[in-house]
């Protein structure tokens, strides 16, 4: 590969960026990117014209994609986009240096949105690869052991600033954390009628590493509840960012600690069902009464931990029961739920609903179309996805004088057996009921009754099972060897970020106490370390290019040879003529003005100190 030309490398390294970062790139952008690949690879290049009408193209994507909103990932896609197109038009020893520089811009950029080990792999080896190519470019020989001091010298400064310079508390979430409009996903309230079909999204939204593995029933993941509703929709309303204490004693053989670290912006902390206490920077939260806890408003939490205790009920905490009950439906859709169910306690209700679905034909879909009212479900259209079958639960449960919520979350979750933790994407995203009977909340599924195989498989699992043509993890299950391998290889990923990201601004502040170390003391004299840094550097670099002084022409030939060491000629040899028969055997470039700057050396050489012919001499300095 390092014998191709610049052009192809630079395009190979492009075409593996776009597969890496292909969750933030549009489909324009990977496609004009396999397509720049593809013409620098056959030598063709479209003229000016055809290359500004690619971009206005591919530009008024991005216009469609994100309308007027610049954030990050729109960034990511014009830099990825303007580096293929001057890679179409390269030229000039100038576009080349723009390319190389480009390069390494994005593929330092993609490190804040691809969180994993394979990514800095990757970045390495494209760091080294474009650094070997630039000297190769220049007809400079690439030296490992100049690459080695210089990172001897780098790396301990870097060192320093990782280890002691503040990190940020809160990151910048370069993922905004909710679903694109039409796609399965977490979304805080629900609005049923607003949403005809949804697509599969398998974008990650958090990981959690769990102190033991959860029972498949049990991997329910709490985001937030929902207690108004307009008759079919529910509304978030006010949000509580109160913490009230737990007044639960839970064994601790019963509960499961988890680590979650949340892939971007949420608005609610996550947490496996039922929690019990959250804990972030180096605090402990207890939940509100509706077991759920928003995050600030401006204070991003992407790290926390949590207990809980995965049982399918929990006690009450006293609270107004009325807005549990409040339904604005429709009398007759009432009267219609008193007539059509007779039961009134929660499980023989349970058990008549059930029954009623599967007598009267009720199905599962992600693509019912529009399903405007609770009328309209029951009555006419018998087909939805979690949300419906959720909403219409809790309705007939408040005509029913059951006290009831929603709560929006995650059901599922791929768990890695070698790192203990639970992946969970947007398609493990759901809605299920809490129904209050003998002062605890119950948890109620209907989703269970219509497609137990939703709950069986998960999230992801249920979407690579509908849908053949979905090759995510899951799908690879039943080539065993190949999904243990994936499995294998991701827990590097996750322990890796999970050690870079633990070491924030508190632990930096634990184990500096540790050290009895101050933060103060190093802004202090970080003045003093840098200018000290920048003495020995420059003291190293005199040593280095001290050279014992001796005649002009002793010194011409130490720098003629020192430029043929840099192209990888070297003359040692004791024949003159076969010293210059290799040179003249050699296929680098301007070899004849080196032939002659040779011969005038080696006829200077001859002669008395004194009768050298200085005009010959600095004309041949201003050549070497």
């Amino acid at each position: 590969m390092l014998k191709f030309r610049s052009e192809v490398k630079e395009s190979l390294l492009l075409v593996v960026f776009s597969f890496l970062l292909r969750e933030y790139l549009t489909v324009a952008t990977i496609l004009f990117v396999a397509f720049g690949a593809l013409l620098v690879g056959f030598k063709k290049r479209p003229n000016k014209m055809t290359r500004n009408i690619i971009a206005l193209m591919v530009f008024a994507s991005y216009w469609w994609s994100y309308g007027k909103v610049i954030d990050p990932e729109v960034g990511l896609n014009f830099l990825t986009t303007v580096i293929v197109l001057k890679l179409l038009e390269k030229e000039s020893e100038r576009d080349g240096f723009m390319i190389l520089f480009g390069l390494l811009l994005i593929i330092s950029a993609g490190s804040l949105f691809e969180k994993n080990l394979s990514y800095v792999i990757f970045y390495t080896m494209s760091f080294l690869l474009l650094i070997y190519d630039f000297y190769l470019n220049r007809g400079i020989a690439w030296k490992l052991k100049d690459f080695s001091i210089a990172l001897l010298w780098v790396l301990p400064l870097t060192f320093s600033l990782f280890f002691f310079a503040p990190r940020l508390v809160s990151p910048i979430p370069f993922q905004q954390g909710k679903p694109s409009p039409g796609e399965v996903g977490y979304t805080p309230d629900v609005n049923i009628s607003m949403i005809e079909s949804l697509a599969s999204n398998d974008e990650k939204v958090f990981e959690a590493q769990v102190s033991r593995m959860i029972s498949q029933d049990d991997l329910y993941w709490r985001g937030n509840t929902l207690s108004f509703t307009d008759g079919w929709n529910w509304t978030l309303m006010n949000k509580s960012y109160g913490h009230v204490s737990s007044t639960e004693n839970v064994a601790d053989e019963l509960t499961v600690k988890q680590s979650i670290r949340v892939y971007g912006r949420q608005e609610y902390f996550f947490t496996l069902d039922h929690p019990l206490k959250i804990m972030f920077r180096s605090r402990e939260v207890y939940l509100n009464d509706m077991r759920s806890l928003s995050q600030g408003r401006s204070d991003w939490v992407a790290r926390y931990d949590v207990v809980s205790s995965p049982v399918e009920s929990f006690s009450y905490v006293e609270e107004d029961e009325k807005k549990y009950l409040r339904l604005p439906l429709k009398r007759i859709d009432k009267q219609w739920i008193l007539a059509t169910f007779k039961s009134e306690k929660l499980e023989d209700l349970n058990q008549e609903l059930r029954e009623y679905f599967a007598k009267n034909g009720f199905s599962y879909s992600l693509s019912p179309g529009s399903i405007q009212s609770f009328n309209d479900f029951m009555k006419i259209r018998k087909i939805g996805f979690c949300s419906h079958y959720a909403s219409a639960l809790a309705l007939i449960l408040r005509v029913k004088k059951i006290p009831s919520r929603l709560v929006s979350g995650f059901m599922g979750g791929s768990y890695n057996p070698y790192a203990q933790f639970y992946s969970l994407s947007q398609n493990d995203a759901h809605v299920w009921v809490e129904a209050l009977e003998n002062k605890k909340w119950v948890r109620v599924d209907p989703t269970s009754w219509i497609a137990p195989d939703r709950i069986r498989l998960g999230g992801e699992g249920y979407m690579a099972s509908v849908s053949q043509s979905n090759l995510n993890l899951n799908s690879l299950k039943q080539f065993a060897w190949l999904y243990q391998a994936g499995q294998w290889f991701s827990q590097w990923d996750f322990r890796f970020y999970q050690w870079l990201e633990e070491l924030d601004y508190d632990h930096q502040e634990t184990w500096m106490a540790k050290l009895k170390l101050k933060r103060q003391w190093l802004y202090s004299i970080a003045v003093l370390m840098m200018v000290l840094f920048m003495g020995l550097y420059a003291l190293y670099l005199s040593f280095k290019n001290k050279v014992p002084k001796g005649s002009p022409l002793q010194e011409l030939w130490r720098d003629f040879m020192a430029k043929l060491r840099d192209r990888n000629l070297s003359l040692s040899f004791v024949s003159l003529s076969e010293s210059r028969r290799v040179l003249n055997d050699t296929t680098i470039d301007q070899k004849e003005e080196l032939l002659e700057i040779w011969d005038k050396l080696v006829v200077e050489s001859f002669k008395n100190e004194t009768t050298h012919n200085l005009e010959e001499l600095k004309s041949c300095l201003k050549k070497i």
